[in-house]
């Protein structure tokens, strides 16, 4: 299979759970702001589940990163050429957007300027209320990038611990030790824990993180008995967290999907379908944008009409934020990953033998 294609199916996975986490949006997560309420789309109840996979993805793909030799400090500066400067401008296109569009929904999310301090910061937005009584996210999904962020710092401290040769093994066991120590305390001493320590160590999340790891050990050198047993312990971890059966079978289908790209297997080059892939490559700019913008939209359509209409509307709104998104991608995203490449290429050390060539900028 050519690294191209390779590279391409993971693009598709992002699409996977951009759409998963847009029909959640868009159908279940705020029913009482749609002229439809929540029955038309049962099933994207589960899309959720989209940022769990969004989580193993940044897992694989933060492990390759770490190990292409560039240093630490050019791998961080790189993630945030990566995140920042999309999520300042999505931040204030949204933001103008809930003050110039009048709704019930925009009214309900819009903040004030200080708004950007959270949003803009990777900082939960508790810090700032608490301690300047700043209103919290412009958009609420930007909460997954303070995770994001959180797990690259984690994995920056594990990767300059453990060396690129043991990284992914020993950093799952520990993200996975930690995790479940601490869950184990809470069920002992409920609320022994603060809140924020658990965000702070990825509690609800450290799994997933630690199974994309995993998985890109896998993709790099095969699979051994150490690395499918920690695996295992991530999945049973998932398993363990799910609230239902669905949402187990959900997670079951995550885990089998992504290793199916991990072993290389051809099932998974449908992955690689190009409208699939290209939904990929501008879905961080659209998962910033979809939220607020598109349920504000939908929330002015009027009530009693025929469910295709709605169904046509909502494809509609997300047709025109990936336009708009694709416009960030070209004029701020690539400009700003092209910027990340240069630095990189300055500072860059010997690639080690065993990296995937097709993976390199990632």
């Amino acid at each position: 299979m050519a690294e191209t294609s390779r590279l391409s199916e993971f693009d598709g996975l992002r699409a996977i759970a951009l759409l998963s986490v847009v029909l959640f949006h868009y159908f279940q997560r705020f029913p009482e702001f749609y002229p439809y309420g929540d029955s038309l789309l049962p099933v994207a109840g589960y899309g959720y589940l989209g940022v769990h996979l969004f989580f193993v993805i940044s897992g694989f793909v933060i492990s390759v990163s770490l190990r292409s030799g560039s240093g630490l400090h050019v791998f961080l500066l790189k993630r945030l050429l990566r995140l920042w400067p999309p999520l300042a401008v999505c931040a204030v296109i949204t933001f103008m957007a809930m003050h110039l569009i009048d709704s019930a929904y925009s009214n309900f999310v819009q903040t004030g300027f200080s708004g950007f301090a959270a949003s803009l910061s990777f900082v939960p937005p508790a810090f700032w209320r608490f301690n300047f009584g700043f209103d919290g996210y412009i958009d609420g999904v930007y909460w997954t990038l303070t995770c994001e962020v959180l797990f690259y710092l984690w994995a920056a401290v594990l990767f300059a611990v453990f060396g690129p040769r043991r990284f992914a093994e020993r950093a799952a066991l520990v993200l996975l030790a930690g995790q479940s120590a601490l869950l184990a305390a809470e069920v002992v001493l409920p609320d022994l824990v603060p809140s924020q320590l658990n965000m702070l160590l990825l509690v609800g999340y450290a799994h997933l993180f630690a199974a994309g790891v995993l998985f890109a050990r896998v993709y790099s050198h095969g699979a051994c008995t150490r690395t499918l047993a920690l695996l295992g312990a991530s999945f049973a971890v998932a398993l363990g967290m799910a609230q239902n059966a669905g949402e187990a079978a959900i997670l079951t289908l995550i885990y089998l999907i992504v290793a199916a790209c991990a072993w290389r297997l051809p099932a998974a080059r449908l992955l690689g379908w190009r409208p699939l892939s290209w939904i990929g490559l501008v879905s961080y700019s659209v998962y910033l944008l979809h939220n607020n913008i598109g349920i504000t939209l939908l929330s002015l359509l009027p009530p009693g009409l025929p469910g295709a209409v709605y169904f046509a509307s909502a494809a509609g709104v997300l047709g025109g934020i990936v336009l708009l998104s694709w416009g960030v991608f070209t004029w701020v995203e690539k400009p700003s990953q092209s910027l990340a490449r240069r630095l990189g290429a300055w500072f860059r050390e010997p690639r080690p033998a065993d990296l995937p060539d097709g993976l390199q900028q990632e």
